[in-house]
Formats: structure tokens, C-alpha cells, sequence
């Protein structure tokens, strides 16, 4: 066998090795990275089942905020829209006749 016909065989077969054990490595990894998996979402569930036995659930809390928050600026609209046009309470119609509330 001739000199380059060895280099190329020994670079192929090291190529090879090199790929076979990159290969089996990064099997390895996601082996691991699945087994993580379900005990992250077992910490998860736990940690929400203590949340939600403490009281605290996190998305009736935002919600309520949200709640808070839109009411809050209601008022600061109707006292805004007050000071441009107060309310009597009146029902006008196109032609200004009062309506009277039926009761």
C-alpha cells in the first residue's frame, strides 16, 4: 500500500471514530436533558400546588390587578368627561325632547 493510500485511510478511519463518539456523546446529552424533564415539571407542579394552598394563585392575583387597574382609570375618565359635559341624568333626543324615565 502507498504512503497516501495510508494517510487517507487513517484520516477516514479517525474521522470516523471521531464521528461515532460525537454522535454516542451528544445521545448522551439529550438522554439527560429528557430525564430533566419531567422532575423540573414535578418541582413545578409542586410548587404551584403550595401556591394554590397558600392562596396565592398567580393568575387570579394579575387578574385582579388588571381589575384594579382598568376601574381605576374608568374614574379618571368619567371625572374627566364630567368636567367637559356634566350629567343630569337627563335623556335628550335628537330633536331635545326630554324623555322621562319609566319606573
Amino acid at each position: 500500500m502507498s504512503r497516501a493510500s495510508k494517510i487517507t485511510l487513517g484520516l477516514t478511519s479517525l474521522f470516523t471514530v471521531t464521528m461515532v463518539v460525537g454522535v454516542h456523546y451528544v445521545q448522551q446529552l439529550e438522554r439527560e436533558t429528557l430525564h430533566q424533564g419531567p422532575i423540573k415539571d414535578a418541582k413545578r407542579v409542586a410548587e404551584k400546588r403550595l401556591e394554590k394552598n397558600a392562596g396565592l394563585d398567580p393568575e387570579k392575583e394579575r387578574q385582579k390587578l388588571v381589575n384594579k387597574n382598568e376601574h381605576e382609570y374608568q374614574l379618571e375618565l368619567r371625572k374627566k368627561y364630567e368636567q367637559m359635559q356634566p350629567l343630569s341624568g337627563e335623556v335628550r333626543t335628537q330633536d331635545n325632547e326630554l324623555i322621562e324615565p319609566k319606573n
